[in-house]
């Protein structure tokens, strides 16, 4: 009895929780003739940029649904220091955010996003959205730099942007990624022999299913 009791238990608290979402993204080999050639219809997305906020006495003030988000140089996060410095790059109508650079001996090392409705997403890197701004994908690390190679995919569901899906190539690490529809994107990938004294590359089309 106790066993079945547990057996339910179990159960019920699986059923509780949350479904991850599914995402599936399909790479498919391309030569390098076929990259350059779907190279020609890749879409930059770049939405229109407004500045309503300033940085005063070394903090930006950011107002959200949930609250203040603020940044304050000298400190990251609740720990001093004395180099992170912030600079606001402006808030996207569009997309009801605001995007704040933050800087550690001179070098951008993350991209903070703080949406109107209060959430806060830290990047790694740059991000490049999907022509139907509803994603975004984030490159991060190289083989022959600091940090692993990471692709991360933010898809926005139910007015909160998620990270759905990622990899972590240890073979390769992304030259160049780009939009060409909604769903699809190309890749340029670099690769390194055991020295990293050569370097050639491999190309692929992304579809995200």
């Amino acid at each position: 009895m106790k066993a079945l009791i547990l057996l339910l238990l179990l159960l019920l608290g699986i059923a509780s929780l949350p479904k991850l979402p599914t995402v599936r993204v399909v790479f498919s080999p391309l030569t390098r003739a076929a990259y350059m050639a779907a190279s020609k219809h890749i879409i930059d997305i770049k939405p229109s940029v407004t500045f309503p906020l300033k940085k005063q006495h070394g903090r930006i003030i950011i107002p959200t649904a949930k609250g203040q988000r603020v940044f304050r140089d000298g400190w990251i996060e609740k720990e001093r220091d004395e180099d992170a410095r912030y600079t606001y790059r402006g808030y996207w109508p569009s997309l009801h955010w605001h995007l704040v650079e933050g800087y550690n001996y001179g070098e951008v090392y993350y991209q903070n996003v703080v949406t109107q409705g209060g959430q806060w997403i830290q990047l790694n890197d740059e991000h490049s959205l999907s022509p139907d701004t509803s994603q975004f994908v984030v490159t991060s690390g190289a083989l022959d730099g600091l940090g692993a190679p990471l692709i991360q995919l933010y898809q926005l569901k139910n007015g909160a942007w998620r990270e759905n899906w990622k990899i972590e190539p240890n073979t390769w690490q992304v030259e160049q990624l780009e939009w060409l529809t909604a769903n699809t994107l190309l890749v340029k990938e670099k690769h390194w022999d055991k020295n990293f004294s050569k370097s050639w590359f491999t190309y692929a089309r992304l579809i995200i299913q």
